[in-house]
């Protein structure tokens, strides 16, 4: 069963791993980016950082909407999956991806020419655009690094951005 989606650009990291996995006690994570399935040092170290008894899988946008669902199945499984991007996850919908109810949008950093709505939160023009795709498709958008953190609905902030 898929129990968080998150958008944080840095994938996996000490947010996701020490936060994250024990709040919704998942045992499974996924990274759904090309370029990441492309990089097998990258996957190494990430894959090499996951706890004892969490197993993790990269995959690209073809073929994660098909291993989402085969694991949205199984109920032996608690699974997380990131995004860098709300653009990747537009992607992955397109694609025929599970439509989440809501998303955690965790860790997205600056960069120049992005606009900064909050500690953690920048986005580009295009990052706001897929954003409002996201809300007019339904989709929540819980803003938050980390479990504890107070979340606050994206929506107002990205309209009057």
């Amino acid at each position: 069963m898929i129990s968080l989606y998150r958008i944080d650009n840095r994938l996996i990291h000490a947010q996701v791993l020490e936060a994250w996995l024990p709040h919704v006690s998942a045992n499974f994570l996924a990274v759904v980016n090309d370029e990441l399935v492309q990089d097998e040092w990258r996957r190494v170290i990430m894959a090499n950082a996951l706890p004892e008894g969490v197993q993790a899988g990269f995959w690209g946008f073809q073929e994660a909407p098909a291993k989402a669902k085969s694991i949205d199945n199984d109920r032996g499984r608690r699974a997380i999956i990131i995004f860098s991007s709300p653009i990747d996850v537009i992607g992955y919908i397109k694609a025929g991806g599970l439509r989440p109810r809501e998303i955690n949008v965790g860790g997205i950093h600056y960069a120049v020419g992005q606009l900064s709505l909050g500690r953690y939160q920048t986005f580009s023009s295009e990052d706001r655009q897929a954003l409002m795709s996201l809300c007019d498709m339904g989709i929540k958008l819980d803003a938050r690094a980390t479990p504890v953190d107070h979340g606050f609905d994206l929506l107002p902030v990205i309209r009057n951005a």
